[in-house]
């Protein structure tokens, strides 16, 4: 049976919402409806969506509460939920989920929160601190120092929600009227209600319109009728009762093992790159015990050691899986980074743009593909000509193409140490792990020796290559890379934005201009090439020959290895108990459906984040935020058919559908 990735999704435009107001409340002309009752939005809420799931109570003693929300609108429930929970807190997370077919724009938002009541402004002021441009996707804010994340799925609702991995606790179902947006109420969506909710989950919403309570019975909900509140006559309440029919949508190898128990919230992180410490950290936020493990003599000794790297999103005119999660990693990279300095960890950084020039005929016509399929806001992408080009650089350019304005670079191992010690997580250097051993409920970490290193019911992998035993028929493949660093000169200190090319250079930063980077597949040296050294500075002279205007640099950069693997996506999740995985899905090219499969066999407690390549400061990020998500039992921030394209086995799955 095909599967969602199999082929790519396209991109979907959004309608932003126009910001207007009525007798100065939010009022929506698409619909002929208001926000909330003038005067009386933050009092309604609070009693028709808050009140009536029980909440705070509900949430007192739970390890995780979710909220889902149909309609996020002005974010003016999200915000009490949040400041309720700041004020009578569980003891774990609250997570948040909310659906929206038209978002407002960051600036319209911007105009909401300054209206908003003192108290409340000040959480509004941190969420328009990360709240994203209206793109089409699954968009997660983190906010750790409340324990709190808002996972925001911009697009229809019935769609997005039927992509979700959660499970909800209670639900508002907002939205306007049914008589005035009827194609949010209907039978689908109530269907992904019933399939989200646990039995005892619960919901709430301000209307009683007869086809919502008769649909939502039928989904499995009972639906009590309550007084509505000021001059509303009715709203409901409902309860999900045991729900048979519900039908796990996932294929069966992504059906993995649910989050660890509490007593098995320890876990040893294999490699201290960008990938492991980004790990680390997801983790300790979640209130994990971890330790750190690397064979360098420090985190970062590897690839993630470089000197600079960029955070952008790797688009494409079908918007297939790569274009869609780079996109959505990049914007989730800024916001991560922006946490971890908001701790005190010192990260070279600039937001600064990047323009991905026209280097060659094939690489101009895929520029143009894109900038004609890909609609997204001029705040994320614009299309530019040389002149153009060349005043947003700050220098001579004589090609244009696509600029990016939220691009930027950072110095990636000043973010590894960021986040290791944000994460509070043991480092244990100069090891070389060369297995796992199960003993009990728990893995060994074994060395070079055989020796016991560290003891955790929980190993990620996050060295790249990793181990390679354990995972036979997994492959990650070694990519070396050389870049070089150039000093600042007159004629080169202008630049002011990234030049993406066949290769790429940073304004300056600490080390000065950073250019390459060289690829050469198979080949595992860190030695520097005079060859390699000749190839980037080639690269440069074409599109920036006074770049060069004062001699070549000598070869002072930096080479190492990275790691990529089929399908130009990380590996990401669960790893799977190869010999079984072979036995159970040998047959999947009959074509049978998913119920003839059982779920995916699975190494117990052993996880991965590997083969990022050279994307890695874009990508790591998310992809911790995933992989905690699944380690702990949260909802995922990526849509299944994502998750399913990280899928550490995902080559080996296709190969099996392929089979003759």
């Amino acid at each position: 049976m095909a599967s969602a990735t199999d082929s790519p999704a396209g991109f979907r435009p959004l309608d932003p919402a126009p910001l207007t107001l009525r007798d100065g409340s939010p009022w929506c002309a698409r619909y002929g409806d208001v926000y909330y009752s003038p005067g009386e939005g933050a009092q309604e809420s609070a009693q028709v969506f808050l009140a009536a799931n029980g909440l705070p109570e509900r949430w007192r003693d739970g390890e995780r509460f979710t909220v889902g929300e149909t309609g996020f609108g002005t974010g003016l429930n999200f915000l009490l939920t949040w400041d309720l929970w700041r004020s009578r807190p569980g003891r774990g997370w609250l997570h948040y989920l909310s659906t929206e077919l038209h978002p407002f724009t960051p600036p319209d938002m911007a105009r909401l929160m300054g209206a908003l009541p003192a108290g409340l402004r000040r959480l509004g002021e941190q969420l328009l601190a990360q709240y994203p441009e209206p793109v089409s996707g699954y968009h997660r804010l983190v906010f750790p120092d409340d324990r709190v994340s808002l996972t925001l799925l911009f697009g229809d609702a019935t769609e997005t929600l039927a992509g979700c991995h959660a499970r909800v606790d209670a639900w508002y179902l907002d939205g306007f009227a049914p008589a005035r947006n009827p194609g949010l109420w209907n039978e689908a969506l109530y269907a992904q209600l019933a399939r989200l909710t646990p039995p005892g989950g619960t919901l709430a919403s301000f209307t009683a319109a007869g086809h919502v309570r008769r649909g939502l019975e039928a989904a499995g909900f009972r639906i009590v009728r309550q007084p509505g509140f000021g001059a509303k006559r009715e709203r409901i309440t409902g309860v999900c009762e045991s729900l048979p029919q519900s039908v796990d949508v996932r294929p069966p190898w992504l059906r993995w093992p649910e989050g660890a128990d509490v007593s098995e919230r320890r876990a040893a992180v294999i490699g201290a790159g960008l990938a492991g410490t980004s790990t680390a950290l997801a983790l300790s936020r979640r209130g994990w015990d971890v330790t750190v493990l690397d064979s360098g003599p420090g985190p970062a000794a590897g690839a993630s050691g470089n000197p600079a790297g960029i955070i952008m999103a790797h688009l494409s005119a079908d918007h297939g899986v790569v274009s869609r999660f780079t996109l959505q990693a990049a914007e989730f990279a800024w916001r991560w980074i922006e946490s971890v300095a908001a701790c005190g960890h010192p990260i070279p950084r600039d937001r600064c743009g990047a323009l991905w020039l026209a280097d060659g005929e094939r690489l101009r016509l895929r520029l143009d593909r894109i900038a004609e399929r890909l609609a997204l806001p001029h705040t994320l992408m614009q299309r530019v000509d040389a002149p153009q080009a060349a005043e947003l650089a700050g220098v001579p350019l004589t090609l244009g193409g696509l600029y990016l304005p939220r691009a930027g670079w950072v110095d990636p191992s000043a973010l590894c140490r960021g986040q290791l010690e944000a994460a509070s997580a043991r480092l244990v250097t100069g090891v070389q792990v060369s297995s796992l051993r199960r003993t009990g409920d728990a893995w060994h970490v074994l060395d070079a020796n055989g020796k016991s290193v560290v003891e955790a019911p929980q190993v990620v992998l996050a060295n790249g290559l990793g181990l390679p035993a354990l995972h036979p028929g997994i492959e990650t493949r070694p990519l070396r890379g050389q870049l070089g660093i150039m000093s600042p000169a007159p004629s080169t200190q202008g630049l002011r934005r990234i030049l993406c090319y066949e290769g790429y250079v940073t304004p300056a930063t600490p080390a000065g201009h950073v250019f390459g980077a060289t690829y050469v597949r198979g080949d595992t040296g860190t030695d520097l090439r005079a060859g390699e050294h000749a190839r980037n500075l080639s690269d440069l002279a074409r599109v920036w020959p006074a770049a060069l205007s004062n001699g070549a640099p000598a070869n002072a950069g930096r080479a190492a290895v990275r790691y990529n693997a089929a399908g130009r996506l990380p590996l990401v999740g669960p790893l799977p108990r190869m010999d079984a995985f072979e036995a159970a899905y040998a047959d999947l090219h009959h074509g049978r459906s998913w119920d003839h499969y059982p779920d995916a066999p699975c190494l117990p407690g052993v996880y991965a984040t590997l083969a990022h390549g050279s994307r890695g400061l874009t990508t790591t990020p998310l992809a911790a935020e995933v992989l905690a998500s699944l380690m702990h039992g949260d909802p995922l921030p990526l849509s299944l058919d994502l998750v399913e394209a990280l899928h550490t086995a995902r080559e080996r799955v296709r190969q099996l559908k392929r089979r003759p």
